[in-house]
């Protein structure tokens, strides 16, 4: 290699290692791997137990999706089954009765990937927790 080469090598390289290692590059790439693990929201946060009968809780929930502004994609009333899209992921909104007295409400990704936002199931069970007390009345036309 002649003198020119190696000079010119030496001025792409140093400042390349430089800015490889510099502190400032180790915390760009901590941060994302932070970023990266809090969006994953774990399954046991994505399921609750109420002290509510089937039907009020599956009123609830739907009412939850609704107010909460996810775009409700598919109902099965009888089965207890609300598919939601939110935050660009769908979502199964279950609603399963555990005895006449207990009702479990449970939010899988419809993809099973649970890297999503955690506040998702959060916002639905802090609205069901708000309106727990609500009356449901039928609409008469």
């Amino acid at each position: 290699m002649s003198k020119t080469a190696k000079k010119i090598f030496m001025a792409l390289f140093i400042p390349l290692v430089v800015a490889i290692l510099s502190p400032s590059a180790v915390q760009a790439q901590e941060k994302s791997t932070v970023q990266s693990q809090s969006a994953y929201t774990s399954y046991h946060d994505c399921i609750r137990l109420y002290k509510l009968p089937f039907g009020k809780l599956y009123f609830l929930a739907l009412s939850a999706a609704t107010a909460l502004g996810y775009e409700i994609r598919e109902l099965q009333s009888r089965n207890g089954y609300i598919i939601i899209e939110a935050d660009g992921h769908e979502f199964l909104l279950s609603v399963n009765a555990k005895n006449k007295s207990y009702t479990y409400l449970k939010l899988s990704p419809c993809d099973n990937n649970y890297y999503f936002n955690p506040q998702i199931p959060k916002k639905i069970f802090n609205y069901v927790d708000l309106n727990f007390n609500m009356d449901i009345k039928d609409l008469k036309f």
